[in-house]
């Protein structure tokens, strides 16, 4: 069967750096939970976390963490800065409470001297989506200065932040419990198994544990299980290794189409994450999206910014597709807009 469509669209996970086949990965029907929670806490200190096991909470993907953190904190009207762009189903999460979103603007970089007085601040510091940008370190402190001066909380969203652990957490400087934490695993683990770690002080968490219970009472014995073999055994960390490997060839990759076929496109290097978020004069990328998708998949820009803004923009994902994918994908986004 002839593939036609090159999927440059979603951050999905290469399919290759999972650590084993799930059919492969030992099932343990009863798992020791205390001996999960001693596993979750050597990803979180490879984040430079140090949490306790009251501060845990296992989430289904990090949109629930978004959604757990949003339904405890956020009441209509509330004033809640938001990076602007951002990821998209966050933007989707927050609007349903009905807020008033501050921008954060990340373009070219991060601006974090807000001005209003706001409730609450989402962050993605470390391989920003979609811009792919790393909050600089003096940047962190000062953020987590004014949080303090200005009694506001951080959802501190780590998404891509394993792939990149020289960049610190904020959680892991945060003093004063600032700081909710959340992350995902399917980055690395499976795609198809949704599962996140949200960090929050003791207090803090058991109101996120009571939230969770109501939205679907826990995660799936299955997935746990298998996350925990797979951390026992050593084979999710092998993955992670390769992980790194594979998408920092491919960003070179994604690097030198853009060079080749979209010379007039602009855009910065990505300092972590899965994407480039490129800008191009003159063009509305959601119509060029509708024009092309049968042949290839991006997101348009508009869907990362809360107002509509971004029609020049369009974001591509390194993640999924192959070399050859990618190359093909680039070239037929560049004859269309010529």
């Amino acid at each position: 069967m002839v593939k036609l469509t090159y999927n440059l669209g979603g951050g999905l996970p290469d399919p290759s750096i999972f650590p084993k086949k799930i059919s492969d990965i030992h099932f343990e029907p009863e798992i020791s939970f205390q001996e999960l929670d001693k596993e979750l806490l050597k990803i979180l200190n490879y984040r430079g976390i140090n949490a306790k096991n009251e501060e845990l909470l296992l989430t289904t993907g990090s949109i629930q963490g978004i959604y757990i953190f949003s339904y405890s904190f956020i009441d209509p009207g509330d004033k809640i800065a938001i990076e602007y762009p951002t990821f998209a189903g966050a933007i989707k999460v927050f609007k349903a409470r009905n807020p008033d979103l501050v921008k954060l603007p990340v373009i070219p970089y991060y601006n974090i001297e807000v001005k209003e007085k706001i409730k609450a601040m989402y962050v993605i510091p470390t391989g920003q989506n979609p811009t792919g940008i790393n909050m600089k370190l003096e940047d962190k402190k000062r953020l987590l200065e004014l949080a303090e001066e200005k009694d506001f909380i951080i959802l501190e969203d780590d998404a891509y932040g394993l792939l990149t652990p020289e960049q610190p957490t904020l959680k892991s400087m945060d003093k004063n419990g600032r700081v909710v934490y959340i992350t995902t695993l399917s980055k690395v683990f499976s795609s198809g198994i949704r599962l996140g770690i949200m960090v929050a002080d003791k207090e803090i968490n058991e109101t996120f544990r009571k939230v969770k219970e109501n939205i679907d009472g826990g995660n799936s014995t299955l997935s746990l299980s298998l996350l925990f073999e797979s951390l026992k055994d050593g084979s999710f960390w092998e993955g992670l290794t390769r992980a790194k490997r594979i998408y920092n060839e491919k960003k070179s990759i994604m690097c030198e189409a853009l060079n080749r076929y979209l010379p007039q496109a602009e855009w910065n290097y990505p300092e972590g994450g899965l994407f480039y978020f490129i800008k191009i004069k003159g063009i509305n990328s959601e119509q060029l999206l509708t024009k092309v998708k049968d042949k290839v998949i991006f997101s348009p820009g508009s869907k990362f910014f809360f107002d509509g803004y971004g029609k020049e923009y369009l974001r591509l994902s390194f993640s999924y597709s192959s070399p050859e994918e990618i190359e093909k994908g680039i070239e037929i986004i560049s004859k269309e807009i010529q």
